[in-house]
């Protein structure tokens, strides 16, 4: 690959899903969090602890798949020339 070759600026479909799964996660992990501190007073410790491990799993996931979607892949394909 020269240097004047320019990385793809379209992601590839996988890359898209990733993005988008991302996203979801990132709204999960919200929606986790607001459930989380709504129910804060009446809920127990155990609750508290799951909610809590659900709310940093999604907003794990999302960061991982954002880098993934987010990721400028070259094309790897081998050119032959004819």
């Amino acid at each position: 690959m020269s240097t004047t070759e320019r990385m793809p600026t379209s992601k590839r479909f996988l890359q898209k899903i990733s993005t988008f799964c991302a996203i979801t996660s990132f709204i999960l992990a919200a929606a986790a969090g607001g459930l989380l501190a709504i129910n804060t007073a009446e809920a127990s410790d155990v609750y508290k602890a799951a909610v809590g491990a659900t709310t940093f799993f999604f907003f794990m996931v999302g960061i991982v798949l954002h880098a993934i979607g987010a990721t400028d892949i070259p094309d790897l394909k081998i050119k032959t020339e004819k």
